[in-house]
């Protein structure tokens, strides 16, 4: 289980470094393209001019894609497929950050009682979440890998590359899947555990279970007197 949560907390910070800095696709710097750089969320460009765009305007400089920076060409410079990307990429993101709030439950032990009575449960929860991040981001860098050098989107296809922002969310996928695997394990391990937290979970707290605290209060009441 630690390893599986440490690993799982690392490929959480390289999706969250993934997911927040502009730098999925560059361009080389000795072409003089007027693209830069782009991430899910920002484009960088260098006194860019779009051929169709009927106010010739010049953009220039980093601006998030969905402000108001590039509203006049927003519909050119996130065709379908991006959209496709950013949407499972900000879910991947969700769903780690979720795992990652059941997985400091399960290695803290917090709150006990609902940890021994669910561990199962929870293990297999994040189990899935963490199966699920690794499949978004699968497909995430997939998607773009396949369509980033079209040539009906950026000008200049073949001056660009994928940069360092994109090969972290490679990394993330695989650590995941890491991850996801060694909680698979400890998934076995907890099921087999289920007995015998039960058995714990009686001796800790010995009214769970019952309807009422009255109730319970009575019945550990007369087994005292047995005892």
């Amino acid at each position: 289980l630690f390893y599986a949560c440490i690993i799982g907390f690392v490929g959480a910070v390289f999706l969250l470094m993934s997911f927040a800095s502009p730098y999925w696709l560059a361009s080389w710097s000795d072409t003089q393209s007027p693209f830069l750089n782009m991430g899910l969320w920002e484009f960088c460009f260098d006194r860019f001019r779009y051929p169709k765009n009927q106010y010739d305007r010049m953009f220039d400089g980093c601006a998030p894609i969905w402000g108001t920076e590039y509203r006049e060409i927003r519909e050119w410079m996130t065709p379908w497929w991006l959209m496709l990307v950013q949407f499972m990429a900000a879910l991947a993101f969700l769903f780690t950050f979720l795992a990652q709030i059941i997985d400091a439950c399960l290695l803290l032990r917090v709150p006990m009682e609902h940890v021994l009575r669910f561990e199962w449960n929870l293990v297999f929860i994040t189990f899935i979440l963490k199966t699920i991040v690794t499949i978004l981001l699968f497909l995430c860098v997939a998607f773009f890998g396949g369509f980033c050098w079209d040539r009906e989107w950026l000008l200049y296809p073949n001056y660009n590359y994928v940069s360092w922002s994109y090969a972290l969310a490679v990394f993330a996928m695989f650590i995941n899947g890491g991850a996801a695997f060694l909680m698979f394990f400890e998934a076995t391990q907890a099921k087999e555990r289920k007995d015998r937290n039960a058995a714990l979970l009686m001796q800790m707290y010995p009214t769970a279970g019952f309807n009422s605290g009255f109730n319970g209060s009575l019945s550990t009441y007369h087994g005292s007197q047995f005892i």
